[in-house]
């Protein structure tokens, strides 16, 4: 039911078909109440046509820009009498017109600003789905008919639509690779009066370099606590919308994050920049010299604590231990120099740190070649690396060579000229360091003694595997003889000397 604003007649109202060129038309039941403050029908004319059109619904109202009117446009076909309508008022032509340019609507069954309905049985005209334009301002819709026009008074507002995102301080923030980041991204959303929106949706990107550029896979960025790149908040009451924490990835550099608004064509911006983190080595680690005999395990794994700039550990980090030159090769001598390997023959793994920020590699197995060698602990693509210096020791001695002093000679009671040395190396080539080598000459007869004025010493190797006796300085007897040179569990070797008559 409504009321004729002024007649106060009493009209039963129904929806109808909306179209725009020609007349609707829509039958209700004929039954309707009294006018309301007629007299009884004793005191209106049998016959009483309609003589004015008036208003019944919609006016005024106010409808944000490009959204619809909550209440349908109403008009009714009466008589100044207010007397009921007794002629036939069905398919009455109204024709509802809304401003050409500026503030204006849309009527949904023309796709235009005009649109003409037919009335029903009641004489009542009904037009719903108006859409507000983009044009804020006040302005009235006409309802034309034969019986005489009327008009609506509309609004449209840009109240409570979004027209500024504006990011919250510090636009600039900054965290170490895998940390978190102090504070999350956040952005206050205003109307064009600087009234704040509530209720609005923000979505919030992370990634992109710093100049604008789409993410790679191996650039600086970030996610949000679930993992996304991605997130969605609504604006409170004033207006402000706030990210999920947000979590650095591996790469050190620089990145933007953005946060947008229905609405509003330019999005806010974020400067991000991750830093590198910080490694140190956990004992036994330190000192980072270790050492192996070649095709052992080293005693240690290798294991570092990674720490944010305020020297918190980082829990989550990768970190990549990478061995040095020659770790991966094969175990053949001579084939890439001293390294190792982890368990299952890779030069790289990767760990992850635990609640206390620490990461262990696999156990490393020494190759068979002997020598010093590096090992790097680094944190993703960061930049952040720790250098281990590790040292292969050589095998058990297996053989033993003598220099070029193996044979010569001297006068009786003068010194040999070139003193008497062995290279001890192990099975595979390796030169064997710190190795007792046993120098021996005869006991009677022609024969030399040493500069120590005896016939035996013993050297070690140097870290090259030779091994150097003092001089040595033949006896007065003429003749030839053998000083041997041993090692335990090697065969000897012979140096053959010679005693010349003076």
């Amino acid at each position: 039911m409504r009321v004729s604003w002024r007649t106060g007649l009493l009209v039963c109202a129904v929806a109808l078909p909306l179209f725009s060129g020609s007349v609707a038309v829509a039958t209700i039941p004929e039954a309707q109440a009294a006018p309301a403050g007629a007299g009884d029908d004793s005191s209106c004319p049998s016959s009483n046509p309609p003589n004015e059109l008036v208003l019944s619904g919609g006016t005024p109202q106010t409808a944000q820009l490009d959204t619809v009117f909550a209440n349908a446009l109403q008009v009714s076909l009466a008589n100044t009498n207010g007397c009921p309508v007794t002629t036939a008022v069905t398919a009455t032509a109204v024709t509802f017109t809304a401003p050409a340019s500026g503030p204006s609507a849309t009527f949904a069954t023309s796709g235009s600003n005009t649109l003409t309905v037919g009335t029903d049985a009641s004489g009542g005209a009904s037009v719903q789905m108006l859409t507000a334009n983009d044009t804020a301002g006040a302005y009235a819709v006409t309802a034309s008919s034969a019986y005489g026009d009327v008009s609506f008074s509309l609004t449209n507002t840009a109240a409570g639509i979004p027209a500024t995102i504006t990011p919250l301080a510090p636009t600039l923030r900054r965290t170490t690779v895998y940390g978190s980041y102090a504070q999350p991204l956040a952005v206050r959303v205003l109307d064009a009066n600087g009234n704040p929106v509530a209720g609005a949706t923000v979505t919030f990107s992370l990634g992109g370099s710093a100049t604008g550029g789409a993410p790679t896979a191996s650039a600086a960025g970030a996610s949000f606590a679930d993992g996304t790149s991605q997130a969605t908040e609504l604006t409170n009451s004033d207006g402000v919308a706030t990210s999920p924490t947000l979590v650095a990835n591996a790469t050190r550099g620089a990145f933007t994050a953005t946060a947008s608004v229905g609405h509003v064509d330019k999005p806010a911006r974020f400067a991000l920049v991750n830093l590198a983190a910080e490694l140190e080595p956990i004992s036994p680690l330190a000192p980072r010299g270790r050492t192996a005999v070649i095709g052992t395990h080293f005693a240690h794994r290798l294991r570092v604590e990674v720490r944010d700039g305020d020297g918190s550990p980082i829990a989550g980090a990768t970190v990549i231990f990478t061995l040095g030159s020659g770790s991966a090769t094969a175990a053949s001598a001579g084939s890439g120099g001293a390294g190792a390997t982890f368990s299952g023959g890779s030069a790289e793994v990767s760990a992850t740190t635990g609640p206390r920020g620490v990461a262990t590699s696999p156990r490393l197995t020494a190759n068979d070649q002997a020598g010093w060698w590096t090992a790097k602990a680094s944190v993703g693509s960061a930049g952040a690396a720790l250098v281990f210096h590790l040292r292969n020791h050589a095998g058990a001695p297996a053989t033993i060579v003598p220099g070029v002093g193996a044979a010569q000679s001297t006068g009786t009671g003068t010194r040999f000229s070139i003193a008497l040395a062995v290279t001890v190396s192990d099975a595979h080539g390796n030169r064997a360091s710190n190795v007792p080598v046993t120098f021996t000459a005869p006991s009677s007869g022609p024969r030399a003694t040493f500069a120590n004025g005896h016939r035996t010493v013993t050297v070690r190797t140097t870290s090259s595997g030779v091994a150097v006796a003092p001089p040595i300085t033949a006896n007065q007897e003429p003749g030839g003889f053998i000083v041997t040179a041993t090692v335990k569990g090697v065969r000897p070797v012979a140096f053959a000397l010679v005693n010349a008559s003076s």
